[in-house]
């Protein structure tokens, strides 16, 4: 306090050059994932990306005595909170006071994308909860049917897959087959510039006018839910999967995914407007970077040492809080986020939403990837080909973009996807590998074909217009149905060389 009887406040302190340069390094390697492959194969694991940071963090917050501090990176100039319950705090201060603007966030690759604000949904998530389980059971028997020879799972009809779901679970039926909406979606959140930002925003506008009619919430809301939902059924079911291989229960493989590896690793918090938060004055223009998974990593390593031995399996049932400890019981396993469960499902918010608290969107994705796996595990037992996890010690990574997964059929069923209507006999004539072979050319033509309308369909002319999107939605359905004529193609080379 001062004499005249008003509370001091201080501005954030400055790291040092050298601090600065090492998390403008940190932040770059996130780009470069095969760094790490290099100093494990030399036992060399304090260099790897992760130990890296951590170090670096360590470094900044006994400098800052454990406040939040202003760094100056090759990425921009950040306020960065030094622990998680800091972190929070700030948002949340920057919320109340009407003070917190546009929100981005950093990829696993480092890239900064634009998120949809926060707006809570103007229903319950139970009353999704039919939709979601139906449409989760159709689409795990269509990715089944995908499924190549060997039940490897395509990259692509994953992403297909995830995205058509989070249409259906958001904006009911009639927007399940509209892949030109999510492009533009995801178009959005990599937007260049604000000019970008405005144009593609008003184009997915457009896009989503058909949509509304049916659809118990605002346009803001839609999208936010949408990209929400999105983001945990593209990444975090796959990280599920990948975690059910390693010998994790499918009941709770997404909330542990969404834990070891939150989709929203590190966002950015725009100051509107001035305000203070214990004692620290935070002016207009900051940004605040709160980078969630290297938080975490860093009170785990202080853990760690405190406790004198390394984070596990029952360390994370405490930090699921006591829904992961008293797990809810199989027969009701579909209810995985229910109205009433919200106050225990609510940390896995902040994974998945920017905001401050519970997010009904985030908990609506939650339900959506937990219903995929689900589905896919009563009829498939998924298997991690690439990369190699180690059962009892999960990575620290688990980039979704870089698994690939088989899904091989219960029971005493082959590699092979059932087929039962196939006959087992080759056609006559020419051998089996000679039509194998003849069948694999065509696929592969198809693909490139598919490949080529796809990539036109994304040129920038077709976005200024309901004309250019209508143009651009025939040559994506085009390039479909030869994507899927191509994967027909190719199971059936691949049941003719086997």
């Amino acid at each position: 306090m001062t004499a005249s009887g008003t509370t001091t406040t201080t501005r954030p302190a400055t790291a040092w050059p050298l601090e600065n340069a090492l998390v403008s390094a940190a932040l770059a390697a996130r780009r470069v994932d095969w760094i790490d492959a290099p100093a494990r194969a030399l036992g060399l694991r304090p260099f790897t990306r992760q130990e890296l940071t951590r170090q670096i963090l360590g470094q900044v917050r006994r400098t800052a005595s454990g406040r939040p501090t202003r760094l100056r990176t090759a990425f921009g100039t950040f306020l960065m909170p030094l622990n998680r319950d800091d972190a929070a705090g700030l948002v949340a201060a920057a919320e109340e006071a009407g003070a917190r603007g546009a929100v981005t966030a950093f990829t696993d690759r480092g890239r900064r994308i634009h998120l949809t604000p926060h707006l809570p949904l103007p229903f319950t998530v139970g009353s999704l909860r039919g939709r979601v389980r139906k449409a989760a059971d159709a689409e795990a028997h269509r990715l089944l049917a995908a499924r190549q020879g060997d039940a490897t799972l395509d990259r692509d009809a994953w992403h297909g897959a995830a995205r058509r779901l989070a249409r259906r679970t958001v904006l009911g039926a009639a927007a399940a087959d509209d892949t030109l909406l999510s492009d533009i979606l995801d178009a959005t959140a990599r937007a260049a510039d604000d000019a970008e930002l405005t144009d593609r925003r008003a184009a997915l506008s457009r896009r989503l006018v058909p949509y509304l009619a049916d659809v118990p919430a605002d346009e803001t809301e839609v999208v936010h839910a949408l990209e929400t939902v999105t983001r945990a059924l593209n990444d975090t079911a796959a990280q599920a999967l990948a975690l059910v291989a390693s010998g994790r229960d499918p009941q709770d493989a997404v909330a542990e995914a969404l834990l070891r590896y939150p989709p929203l690793a590190a966002t950015v918090h725009r100051v509107d407007a001035p305000f203070e938060w214990d004692g620290m004055a935070v002016d207009a223009g900051t940004e605040i970077l709160c980078a969630a998974s290297w938080l975490r990593d860093l009170e785990e390593a202080d853990d760690a040492d405190d406790a004198d031995e390394s984070y596990g399996d029952d360390d994370l049932g405490d930090d699921l809080g006591d829904d992961a400890a008293e797990a809810e019981d199989p027969e009701d396993s579909d209810d995985l986020v229910d109205d009433e469960d919200r106050d225990d499902f609510g940390a896995l918010s902040g994974a998945l939403c920017a905001a401050p608290g519970s997010c009904a969107a985030a908990d609506l994705g939650v339900l959506a990837a937990g219903a995929l796996v689900r589905a896919l595990t009563r009829s498939a037992v998924p298997t991690v080909l690439a990369p190699r996890l180690d059962p009892g010690a999960p990575p620290a990574e688990l980039p979704a973009d870089t698994l690939r997964l088989a899904l091989v059929n219960t029971g005493a069923d082959t590699h092979v996807p059932d087929d039962s209507n196939l006959m087992r006999t080759p056609p006559a004539g020419q051998s089996p590998a000679h039509y194998a072979a003849l069948a694999a050319a065509s696929a592969r033509r198809l693909e490139g074909h598919a490949r080529r309308l796809a990539e036109f369909a994304r040129q920038p002319g077709f976005n200024h217009d309901a004309f250019g999107e209508r143009c651009r939605m025939t040559l994506l359905s085009h390039a479909e149905r030869c994507a899927r004529a191509a994967a027909d193609t190719r199971r059936a080379a691949d049941w003719l060389s086997n």
